[in-house]
């Protein structure tokens, strides 16, 4: 599930633990601004998190530790894909996207984006009434 409302890229740094012990990164080796993937995180994993463009894990819903800590710190994630070790590669570019809602996509590649922000305070006044629509 898409965890946030942003959009980031860097380069997959999948990590199984944290002492590199699987033959995979550890801590010291982590580059920041790289997207983290793993299995799953837990509160010893924040000092990555919050060095990550993005989270991409396997296991975990929208109330896992990856998702509170990534909304915490803002950084989009992609939890419970079931298999995001597997399909990407360390070192691979990636573009992860969660600016569509409940739906979050990993592009192949750095993806060019630009952010724009709107004030509506700035936009002509209309005749029909606004409201929103609260949900997922």
């Amino acid at each position: 599930g898409a965890i946030g409302d942003k959009i980031a890229s860097g380069e997959v740094t999948i990590m199984y633990s944290l002492d590199g012990r699987d033959g995979t990164t550890d801590v010291s080796e982590f580059v920041e601004g790289s997207v983290l993937v793993t299995e799953m995180t837990d509160p010893d994993w924040e000092p990555i998190m919050k060095k990550s463009a993005g989270i991409i894990t396997d296991k975990g819903g929208r109330t896992c530790h990856a998702a509170i800590v990534s909304r915490e710190l803002q950084i989009p994630a992609v939890v419970g894909t079931l298999e995001g070790t597997k399909k990407l590669l360390t070192g691979q570019e990636v573009t992860v996207s969660c600016i569509n809602g409940d739906k979050c996509f990993v592009y192949e590649g750095l993806v060019p984006f630009e952010h724009e922000e709107i004030y509506i305070d700035n936009l002509q006044k209309t005749h029909t009434k606004m409201m929103m629509n609260i949900a997922i």
